[in-house]
């Protein structure tokens, strides 16, 4: 009876010590956010100064407030093969831990048609964050060919040569292609770094024509336009899912090639390779992410991304750096868009990527 009533009394002291130690010991630490103490790295594959890398820092400056644990967000240069050495570090060798985001143009996309040999990732399992679309303009130097619109190309007496960047850019391979579709003889000449050196070889007449995009029309294009010295022909405006081109709200008074090439031209092999080449300019600009991130993080990433885009101070800086607004899709839609672009480009116009593949090893 003794020792009973003994294990009765020790049990309840037991009871009412387990308060006071829980109490002692404090109550358990909330749990930190992942990306608490982090560093979140913005591969761009080409160098400082150019669109890419501005809008990667642009990024980095105005991301990190809005990911919960407030990382470090920093921005690493892997330049070489056109942006394809980052898209490879980032898809097939970065770990998928929500930390590597890359920054690019349709590249890692294209190439996995165009340059398939190049791409050591499975582009369908590309995971994009958020996208932006953005339309291209052809610009011709009037004064050198006397060509001021796209029927003039027809009747021009000049031996037309296209300028591009790598031959199987599609800046390079979309003026080659219109211009055979027009049915115009001509010459390419490629090896420019970009636009500036594009322009400069546009006015010094060592090339009659290029492809630029619509945030340098402002800036580079209209003032010429403007003194005659040049004229945009077409832009490639946007592919829609209804088979469909349609113009940039920036550039409304230009038309697409779809309005301006005859009828009898849009048909067969050539048409379906401009519109498998024009398909990516939904997503000209992506932020996506290594394949196999936790759902979880892709969330976390996608809710900072679209809070940052709506931001008035972060989209008046990439307006006014990169001349165009921060629209985009983000998240699930833009993913989404990608991945039926690219089933778009396996199954309807695989003969069209095909044929850009040999368009750009023909000079």
């Amino acid at each position: 009876m003794k020792m009973a009533l003994r294990l009765i009394v020790v049990y309840g002291l037991l009871q009412l010590a387990l308060p006071l130690t829980h109490s002692a010991q404090g109550a358990p630490a909330a749990e930190q956010p992942f990306y608490a103490g982090k560093t979140v790295r913005i591969m761009a594959g080409f160098a400082p100064g150019g669109t890419i890398d501005l809008s990667a820092r642009l990024f980095a400056r105005h991301l990190p407030k809005y990911i919960p644990g407030n990382p470090s967000v920093i921005v690493q240069n892997m330049t070489g093969a056109g942006g394809q050495v980052a898209a490879n570090y980032t898809f097939g060798v970065a770990k998928p831990d929500g930390l590597t985001l890359l920054q690019s143009p349709t590249g890692p996309i294209m190439n996995a048609f165009l340059l398939p040999e190049s791409v050591q990732y499975d582009v369908r399992r590309v995971e994009a964050l958020w996208v932006s679309a953005d339309s291209w303009v052809t610009v011709i130097n009037v004064k050198a060919t006397q060509v001021k619109k796209a029927e003039d190309l027809l009747r021009t007496s000049a031996a037309l040569r296209a300028g591009g960047s790598g031959l199987s850019s599609l800046r390079t391979l979309r003026p080659k292609l219109a211009l055979e579709l027009f049915g115009v003889q001509h010459t390419l000449v490629t090896g420019y770094q970009g636009s500036a050196d594009l322009l400069l070889a546009l006015d010094k007449a060592e090339i009659h024509l290029f492809e630029d995009p619509q945030d340098g029309y402002k800036t580079n294009i209209r003032p010429r336009e403007k003194e005659g010295s040049v004229a945009v022909l077409w832009q490639t405006g946007t592919l829609t899912a209804e088979d469909t081109f349609k113009r940039s709200d920036l550039l409304p008074q230009v038309p697409t090639l779809g309005e301006i090439l005859p009828k009898d031209k849009r048909k067969g092999v050539a048409w379906a390779a401009w519109k498998a080449a024009v398909l990516p300019q939904a997503f000209q600009y992506m932020t996506s992410t290594t394949p196999g991130v936790p759902a979880e993080r892709i969330a976390i990433l996608s809710r900072a991304l679209e809070k940052m885009t709506q931001d008035p101070a972060f989209r008046k800086e990439f307006e006014s750096t990169l001349g165009d607004p921060p629209d985009a899709l983000v998240g699930a839609p833009a993913d989404r868009m990608v991945k039926e672009a690219v089933k778009r480009l396996f199954d309807d116009y695989r003969q069209g990527t095909d044929y850009l593949r040999a368009l750009a090893k023909k000079k």
